[in-house]
């Protein structure tokens, strides 16, 4: 569990790396051999941070129900909690996804002279504002799930 949530800290961070050199890339051509295999290279890694984090969740999720059906005394409240973090969690992690690839797109079709530069400007913005509420959700969506298996677990939370 840990190395999966460490990794997905790690893919975020890159993806928002990725997210400002394509960005800078489209306005100062610093990659300008081909302004499209950046574009390629972010959108891997963007697209493998953000399905790792929906699938430590999904992950997580069947964990906790598996436990709590081992442990019916525990209850449904647990895995109620995981599910209610869920429901928060991705919208903004698919939308932040959507918007992402459609740039990227925009991005290429810009590049080739098929579409006005304003619609990657527009999707850029979207998609920086959508990276940075994303990104805070999972957060907080990661810290909120830790909570429920230490409780699972019955490890009490200290803050010092």
């Amino acid at each position: 569990m840990w190395f999966f949530m460490i990794l997905s800290y790690v893919m975020v961070a890159l993806s928002g790396v990725g997210l400002f050199m394509v960005g800078l890339n489209h306005y100062f051509d610093f990659w300008a051999r081909n302004h499209i295999t950046l574009d390629l290279l972010v959108s891997i890694i963007f697209i493998a941070g953000q399905t790792l984090v929906m699938f430590f969740f999904v992950g997580t999720g069947v964990n906790i129900r598996e436990y709590l059906e081992a442990h019916p005394t525990m209850g449904k409240d647990l895995y109620q909690q995981m599910f209610a973090i869920k429901r928060k969690l991705y919208p903004p992690t698919m939308m932040v996804t959507i918007l992402f690839m459609a740039m990227v797109i925009i991005d290429g079709a810009f590049y080739i002279g098929k579409v006005s530069e304003w619609w990657f400007h527009i999707l850029y913005i979207l998609t920086f504002y959508y990276f940075f509420k994303a990104t805070i959700i999972q957060h907080n969506s990661f810290k909120e799930s830790t909570e429920i298996v230490l409780a699972m677990t019955g490890i009490g939370h200290t803050d010092s």
